[in-house]
C-alpha cells in the first residue's frame, strides 16, 4: 500500500441557513434536526420513533437492496447499532425504502411515525431520503436510537451539484476517492467529476491504447479497469455519479500527444482524422466504464494555440472545412468531440474556453453545457445570452487550490447559484437572474495531493450544497454552523476516524506535525463499535497490530530522522526532522476494518529554541497543551480529515 498523509487540523467551521419547522413542534420543545442541506419542507410532530437492534431496514424493491446495505453500514459506525436489512413488508420500528412513481426527479419524502418510510421515484431520490434519515438519528437510552416524528418533503432547486477532483496532476490512489464519494453522499452532491488527464499523467485505463498508461519514478499513475469500475459502482450505490473528463486539445499528457499530437505545438492535432477516430474509440471506452454518467467532460480550456494552423496539412484541412485561423480549428475540435459524445448517447460538458458562440467558420452547438470559471474567456452572462446552459464553477468562491480557498461562511452568506466572481479581478461581478439556465454549481479542487482533498473540501462543500439545494431556506449562518458541527461528526464516524488527544505538546501545528520536546502522551478513542489497533513504527495498522489499551507514551527515542515537505515544483525536500507517527484504525470483532480511513497523528521532536528561530510566529511557544481530539489528528487517504 502506498503512503500518503493528510493534515487534519480543523479550521473554524463556516456554515449555512435553515427553513421553517412546524411551530407546534418547536413550542413543545422538539429540537430542530441537524439536516444539511435543509429540506424544502420539514414538519416536526410530537414524540419519536425508537430504533433498536431488532429494527430492520426493509426494501420493497430488489433494486434498493444495495442502498439498504449502505445505510446499515453508515448507521453502525455512527451509533454502534447494527440494523439488519430485509425484503418487505415492514413493521413497526423498521425503516422502509420504497419506490413510488408519483415522485419525479430527485424528489423524495420521509415520514416518521411508528416506522420510518423513505419514498422516491428512483434509486437516487430514495438515497437522498436515507441521508436525511441518517442525519436525523439521535442517541437514546439503553443503547437505542430515536427519530423525531416528522414529515419531510424535499427536492433540489439545482439539478447539478458537483465536486471535481484533479487526479491527473498528482496521483490519487483509488481508495483515497472513496471517502470523497461518501462525503458527497452525506451532503447530497450528485456528481463527482474526475479530471483524468493533464500534462503530468493519463489515468484512464485504455485497452485500445495501452501506451497511454502513465507512471512516474516507478509509481503507477493509471488506474486499473477494476479500480475505476469499483469506484463507479461504489458511487452508484450511494447516489453519486462519477463524471469523466478527458481533457483536450490542450492540457493533455505526453502519451496522448504522442498518439495524436501536433508537432511543434502543445496541442493535439485538430486537423487530422486520425485524432477523431482515436478519440471516438477512447470515448467509447470511457462511456463503457462510466456507464452511469449522462455526461462526458471534454475540457477544452486554456489551449495554447501558438503555431496551430500553420502547417500545409492544417491549411488544407481548414480550407476543406471552411475554417479560419487557429481559433476556427479549435472550435472545430469542440464540435467534433460533441458529435462523438452524442453518438455514444451522452451529453457534452466543457470549460469556459471558446469565445461567444464560436467563430472562424464554426458555431458551437447550444446543446453543449459550459462551466464558466474565470469570467474571462466567455463570461456566464455572455454564454447565457448566446443560448447556452451553464454550471457555476466560479473561481471565487468555488475553487480549492492549495491555500487558495474560501471559507464556508463566505459561500453561505455572500455567494449564490447565479453569482460569478473573480479571485483576482475583483471588479468582475456577474449576477444572473434566477430564470437564466444555470443548471447547478460545482466545487473544483485542482493540483492537490490525495492526502489533502478531504480536509480541504469537507469544511466548505456543505455550504455550497445547501445554497444550491435550497437557496431560499431562510436560515442564518449560525443555524447552519450548529447543524454543520453535527453532520461533520457524523462524517467522521461513518468514515471511521479515531479521536486523538495529545498531552505535553510544546508548539503549534506546522503542516500536519505537532512539536514536542519533553515526553508526550497520546490518547485514542472511538465510538463503541470496534477495537482500535495502532502502530508507531511507520507501518499501517492491521488487526494483528497492538490493541489500544491506554495512553501511549512517546519520546525522542521513538522518532526517526526524515526528509520532510517535498516541493514538486523545485524537486527537493524543504526540511528534515526527527518525527514519529501514531497510526490508528478501528476493526470489528471479525477483524474487518470499519470505515475507509487510517487516522495518523504526527509529531516532530524539536526544541523550543529551534521552533522560535525557524518559525517566527513561535517566538513565544505556548505552554504544554492538550490537543482537542479532532484538531490534531492526521489521516491516511484511505481517507483524510481536516485542514
Amino acid at each position: 500500500m502506498n503512503k500518503w498523509i493528510a493534515a487534519t487540523v480543523r479550521l473554524a467551521v463556516p456554515v449555512v441557513l435553515a427553513s421553517a419547522v412546524s411551530a407546534a413542534a418547536l413550542a413543545a420543545g422538539s429540537p430542530s434536526p441537524n439536516l444539511i442541506p435543509w429540506p424544502k419542507s420539514v414538519k416536526l410532530e410530537n414524540g419519536s420513533m425508537t430504533l433498536s437492534g431488532s429494527s430492520r431496514i426493509v426494501f420493497t424493491d430488489a433494486t434498493l437492496e444495495p442502498l439498504a446495505k449502505v445505510l446499515s453500514d453508515e448507521v453502525y459506525p455512527s451509533t454502534a447499532v447494527r440494523l439488519k436489512t430485509a425484503a418487505g413488508p415492514a413493521g413497526a420500528g423498521d425503516i422502509v425504502l420504497q419506490l413510488d412513481p408519483k415522485f419525479k426527479g430527485e424528489s423524495y419524502a420521509l415520514n416518521v411515525d411508528d416506522r420510518a418510510a423513505v419514498r422516491g421515484g428512483n434509486y437516487r431520490a430514495v438515497a437522498w431520503g436515507t441521508v436525511t434519515l441518517l442525519q436525523a438519528i439521535e442517541p437514546a437510552e439503553g443503547g437505542r436510537l430515536r427519530l423525531a416524528k416528522m414529515a419531510v418533503e424535499d427536492e433540489p432547486v439545482a439539478a447539478y451539484r458537483g465536486l471535481m477532483i484533479d487526479v491527473a496532476r498528482q496521483w490519487h490512489p483509488a481508495q483515497t476517492l472513496r471517502p470523497l464519494i461518501e462525503m458527497c453522499r452525506l451532503y447530497k452532491i450528485n456528481y463527482l467529476q474526475l479530471h483524468l488527464n493533464d500534462q503530468q499523467s493519463f489515468t484512464f485505463p485504455s485497452k485500445a491504447f495501452p501506451s497511454l498508461a502513465s507512471s512516474s519514478k516507478g509509481q503507477r499513475r493509471t488506474y486499473t479497469p477494476e479500480e475505476i469500475t469499483g469506484l463507479v459502482r461504489y458511487g452508484n450505490q450511494r447516489g453519486v455519479t462519477l463524471v469523466p473528463e478527458i481533457e483536450g486539445p490542450g492540457h493533455h499528457s505526453g502519451a496522448l500527444r504522442s498518439l495524436w499530437g501536433r508537432k511543434g505545438t502543445s496541442c493535439m492535432d485538430m486537423a487530422s482524422e486520425k485524432t477523431y477516430e482515436g478519440m471516438d474509440t477512447l470515448i467509447g471506452e470511457v462511456c463503457d466504464v462510466f456507464a452511469s454518467s449522462p455526461y462526458i467532460h471534454i475540457g477544452a480550456d486554456e489551449a495554447d494555440l501558438h503555431g496551430v494552423g500553420t502547417s500545409d496539412e492544417e491549411k488544407a484541412f481548414m480550407a476543406q472545412h471552411g475554417l479560419q485561423g487557429a481559433g476556427g480549428l479549435y472550435n472545430y475540435y469542440i464540435v467534433r468531440m460533441n458529435q462523438i459524445i452524442r453518438k455514444h448517447g451522452r451529453q457534452t460538458i466543457c470549460w469556459e474556453g471558446f469565445h461567444g458562440d464560436g467563430g472562424g467558420g464554426v458555431q458551437i452547438p447550444k446543446d453543449i453545457i459550459v462551466m464558466p470559471f474565470e469570467s474571462t474567456y466567455n463570461p456566464a452572462n455572455r454564454l447565457v445570452s448566446k443560448g447556452y446552459s451553464v454550471i457555476n464553477t466560479a473561481w471565487k468562491p468555488l475553487y480549492v487550490v492549495g491555500s487558495k480557498k474560501w471559507p464556508a461562511q463566505y459561500i453561505y452568506e455572500s455567494w449564490n447559484l447565479w453569482l460569478w466572481e473573480h479571485h483576482v479581478n475583483t471588479r468582475t461581478h456577474i449576477q444572473l437572474k434566477k430564470t437564466d439556465p444555470v443548471l447547478g454549481a460545482q466545487m473544483c479542487a485542482w493540483e492537490q495531493s490525495a492526502d489533502v482533498e478531504l480536509p480541504s473540501t469537507r469544511d466548505r462543500i456543505h455550504a455550497m450544497s445547501e445554497r444550491v439545494w435550497n437557496p431560499d431556506a431562510g436560515k442564518t449562518y449560525a443555524d447552519f454552523a450548529r447543524r454543520a458541527e453535527k453532520t461533520d461528526k457524523l462524517l467522521d464516524r461513518v468514515l471511521g476516524f479515531v479521536d486523538v488527544k495529545t498531552r505535553g505538546l510544546t508548539g503549534r501545528e506546522n503542516r500536519g506535525f505537532e512539536y514536542f520536546w519533553d515526553p508526550i502522551t497520546v490518547e485514542l478513542s472511538c465510538p463503541a463499535v470496534g477495537t482500535i489497533h495502532y502502530t508507531i513504527d511507520g507501518k499501517d495498522p492491521t488487526a494483528e497490530s497492538p490493541k489500544y489499551a491506554g495512553p501511549i507514551g512517546l519520546s525522542k527515542g521513538n522518532t526517526r530522522s526524515e526528509k520532510l515537505f517535498y516541493n514538486r515544483r523545485v524537486g527537493r525536500y524543504q526540511d528534515q526532522g526527527d518525527v514519529v507517527r501514531v497510526k490508528a484504525r478501528i476493526f470489528d470483532a471479525g477483524s474487518k476494518p470499519i470505515g475507509d480511513v487510517i487516522t495518523i497523528a504526527q509529531y516532530w521532536h524539536r526544541s523550543p529554541e529551534e521552533i522560535a528561530q525557524k518559525d517566527p510566529e513561535e517566538k513565544n511557544p505556548p505552554q504544554a497543551t492538550t490537543a482537542p481530539a479532532k484538531d490534531k489528528a492526521q489521516t491516511k487517504p484511505v481517507g483524510s480529515k481536516k485542514e
